[in-house]
């Protein structure tokens, strides 16, 4: 029996010495014009991005900025659509705006790929995954999150302030935190461990990059621990999948395994806890279309529709 030494301690170091891209100075402070110093990071794009990129598609299509290190910005479908096809000028290795650009010589592979990867290399990474995400691996987990939703909105009479309950925060943040950690074989426990990953992750772009590095650092040491557990005590959980899988006639790369579970969780949790999070936004705010749904119980997962029921009158405030 041989033992897998990918993940030893030394590859925590070996990590950090790769982060030696492009550091830029961070800038802050509101934007002046959104055509020439727009950020992703300024309260107002969050507000409405919407209005913003409506008004840059009429007087300036493509936008840029200093910040960042210098960053253009397509608002056009065919401009977006000509750059994601064009994978011999533009490369995919860094998928968040900081003040940190990857180096070159991490494509086409990035830091987490297949998000962070290029072709043809994207197309096997993603392939790789496609047995833990089809409609029979996903079934396996359907009844434990149903009983969990279920759980959730059974708790808003003890947390529901003057009748007001904030779905996004005693509702939404939690579902996909739970499902991930269950498909990676997280411990359920880490959950409020995820929410300050995914913080720091999405929620420090304009802070200086060695600000930013401390920041990460807990997240990559949480999960190194977890990865070398799971080659101590496989299991059937997504985590052990990656490491035993292999590309090309061999183990992935640890910084693979390490940089996909890292995408499964902070993307998985951040995109799912905020369409769930602006869907019921969307419905408190639209009668209509939440009767539409109500009245439709089949075109609804029963967690939701059991919410909507419930709590249709009271005010669902503030997305995460």
């Amino acid at each position: 029996m041989t033992t897998d030494n990918r993940f030893s301690q030394e590859l925590r170091e070996e990590r950090d010495e790769l982060q030696t891209g492009t550091l830029s100075e961070a800038i802050t402070g509101p934007v002046s014009d959104w055509a020439t110093d727009f950020s992703h990071a300024d309260p107002a794009w969050a507000a409405d991005m919407f209005s913003i990129q409506d008004d840059l598609r009429q007087r300036c299509p493509v936008a840029h900025t200093e910040r960042f290190g210098g960053v253009w910005l397509p608002t056009r479908y065919d401009d977006v659509a000509s750059i994601a096809y064009d994978t011999e000028r533009f490369s995919s290795r860094a998928i968040v705006i900081s003040n940190f650009r990857p180096p070159l010589d991490l494509a086409p592979v990035g830091g987490t790929p297949p998000i962070s990867s290029d072709p043809p290399f994207h197309h096997d990474a993603r392939k790789l995954l496609l047995p833990a995400f089809t409609k029979t691996a996903i079934s396996r987990y359907e009844e434990s999150t149903r009983a969990y939703c279920n759980a959730l909105i059974d708790a808003f009479d003890s947390s529901a302030a003057n009748g007001v309950v904030d779905a996004a925060q005693d509702y939404a943040k939690y579902i996909p935190m739970r499902v991930i950690a269950d498909m990676l074989g997280l411990p359920q426990q880490d959950t409020s461990l995820f929410a300050q990953f995914v913080e720091d992750v999405i929620g420090t772009v304009d802070l200086p990059p060695e600000e930013r590095g401390e920041r990460l650092s807990p997240l990559f040491d949480y999960l190194y621990d977890q990865v070398r557990d799971h080659v101590d005590h496989p299991r059937e959980d997504l985590t052990t999948h990656l490491i035993n899988a292999e590309l090309y006639g061999q183990k992935l790369d640890p910084n693979h395994v390490v940089g996909t579970i890292v995408l499964l969780l902070i993307a998985g949790i951040d995109t799912t806890w905020s369409a769930i999070g602006a869907s019921l936004w969307h419905l408190a705010g639209h009668p209509a279309d939440r009767e539409r749904l109500v009245a439709s119980p089949d075109k609804l997962p029963t967690a939701i529709e059991e919410l909507l029921r419930a709590y249709a009158p009271v005010t669902m405030a503030r997305l995460v």
